[in-house]
């Protein structure tokens, strides 16, 4: 005859599973969520760089000058930075919101802090929990049709177009490095980090303590982790 369990057994062996999945669930949705916002990252860069390229073909079909020369530095060379997505000023005709309106699938529009506001998260901050702030005004975004905020603004200093991608919009973490990163269009229409050491990802500034600042680096860390998010 088969013995049943007391209810104290019953109760011990519930709080055994319990234990267990606290610890296990955790682990295993951070490793997933790793993986996803890697993703993520992943796909929104690609439309990033099909973008730029799409540009450079419609613009460069007859290689010649479609701009006024004002809005050309004297060194410009033929490439993303000779089209008219990739001037200084931005408005609907050209520079970053020209691009981002025209060349991406979105579901809206100037929805950045500058904007409307509810494509951006609410404030950024560090794995350590340093206030990083808004995205800044300045910049134009747009939330592409896979739910990632794209960001962009030409900086006149280091003339080029700087960009910053939130690969889940306003939904949190919003954390520098985790779901939000920094990087900058090349003239040939690629990609690359503010800065190439990924030790600088998240690391004390002497200068500069907005999203663009601490960022800086952890792209170049995810795409050298096979594109997921490292867990440190």
């Amino acid at each position: 005859m088969k013995k049943a369990f007391t209810f104290l057994e019953v109760m011990f062996g519930l709080m055994i599973v319990g234990l267990v999945s606290a610890m296990v669930i955790p682990i295993f949705y951070n490793t997933y969520g790793h993986k996803v916002m890697g993703t993520q990252l992943k796909k929104a860069c690609a439309q990033i760089t099909l973008a730029t390229k799409e540009v450079m073909t419609d613009e460069r079909a007859d290689d010649t000058m479609t701009l006024d020369s004002e809005e050309l530095d004297s060194n410009t060379e033929r490439g993303f930075y000779y089209t008219t997505a990739g001037v200084k000023t931005s408005n609907s005709t050209q520079g970053a919101q020209y691009f981002l309106d025209k060349y991406f699938q979105h579901s809206k529009v100037n929805c950045g802090s500058g904007g409307t506001d509810d494509c951006v998260g609410a404030k950024y901050r560090t794995p350590e929990k340093k206030d990083l702030g808004k995205i800044p005004t300045d910049f134009y975004c747009i939330k592409t049709v896979n739910s990632a905020t794209i960001c962009m603004k030409y900086d006149e200093t280091d003339k080029v177009t700087k960009v910053i991608v939130d690969v889940n919009g306003a939904e949190k973490p919003n954390i520098s490095g985790s779901d939000t990163f920094v990087m900058y269009i090349t003239n040939d229409g690629n990609l690359k980090d503010l800065d190439d050491d990924e030790k600088n990802c998240n690391a004390d500034r002497t200068t500069g303590d907005s999203v663009i600042d601490y960022a800086a680096g952890c792209f170049t860390k995810v795409v050298a982790n096979g594109w997921v998010m490292p867990k440190d």
